[in-house]
């Protein structure tokens, strides 16, 4: 019985070396979790080089209207108003952006709308967006009441 024991303590500690040697290369070969992680959210960041408006909807659903798109830009402070219309003016855009007026944490601030603007628009915004970090882009479509007189000439 002793001699049953010997065999039997020695096949489970090959059978446990076996499993641990193929654990150990299992996870030497299969890829560092962490890593693919981190590629997969560098692909999915947005990069506004590669934005594209294929085109714009004439109508929607039903053969009625749809809204045209708009770009809004902001919110900006009062103080800010100014340096954003000037970066805006030097876009020399086609249809002129309105200024808009929002409210956040109960403080009066402005955004900027741009109509149906081309991916190159966008590009160009995103990329002034950043001398203005408290600002979003957002794609929304324009209000009804966007015919109002623009603000930039």
């Amino acid at each position: 019985m002793s001699e049953g024991r010997k065999v039997g303590a020695r096949l489970t500690f090959f059978v446990l070396a076996i499993a641990n040697v193929l654990f150990f290369a299992y996870w030497w070969v299969s890829v560092d979790s962490r890593t693919t992680a981190v590629s997969r959210i560098e692909e999915l960041q947005i990069n506004p080089d590669r934005i594209r408006i294929l085109s714009a909807a004439a109508r929607g659903p039903g053969g009625v209207p749809a809204k045209a798109a708009c770009l809004e830009w902001g919110p900006f402070a009062a103080a800010e108003v100014t340096r954003a219309e000037g970066a805006l003016a030097r876009l020399r855009l086609p249809q002129p952006a309105v200024q808009g007026s929002v409210t956040v944490d109960g403080v009066n601030q402005f955004v900027y709308l741009v109509r149906e603007p081309d991916a190159g628009t966008v590009a160009r915004v995103a990329e002034m967006q950043r001398d203005f970090p408290a600002t979003q882009i957002k794609a929304r479509p324009c209000p009804a009441a966007l015919t109002a007189i623009p603000v930039i000439p």
